[in-house]
């Protein structure tokens, strides 16, 4: 049975998992410096355009150290929510103790409620 390839199920994996701005900050700086990486590796530019890129590089990521930094000291909520916070609130007991009454007045019988003779 032939598999599928790999690399489109790896990174629809790799887009779900990020759930949080933290992740988000990893999954930039993993592909910014991914590209430039390769981009100064393989490329044949000149050896002060390598560093230049070598410095935008190094910038970039402690932009993003300094940017995540920020964010844990002064709002760490901010940098690390996730999806639970956006589910609608709990009910109270009470809520829910009326929600199954309804739902058993509603659901069955009337002769089944009665209570049976002592």
């Amino acid at each position: 049975m032939p598999k599928k390839p790999a690399g489109s199920k790896g990174r629809t994996d790799l887009i779900r998992s990020i759930t949080t701005p933290l992740g988000f900050f990893v999954l930039v700086s993993i592909i910014v410096e991914g590209t430039l990486g390769i981009v100064l590796s393989t490329s044949k530019l000149n050896e002060a355009h390598v560093w230049t890129g070598f410095l935008w590089m190094s910038g970039i990521f402690i932009g993003v150290v300094v940017i995540v930094t920020s964010l844990a000291i002064f709002s760490p909520k901010n940098l690390l929510y996730g999806k639970e916070e956006y589910i609608n609130p709990s009910l109270d007991s009470s809520a829910l103790n009326d929600a199954i009454e309804d739902l058993i007045v509603a659901n069955v019988k009337p002769d089944c409620l009665k209570n049976p003779p002592s």
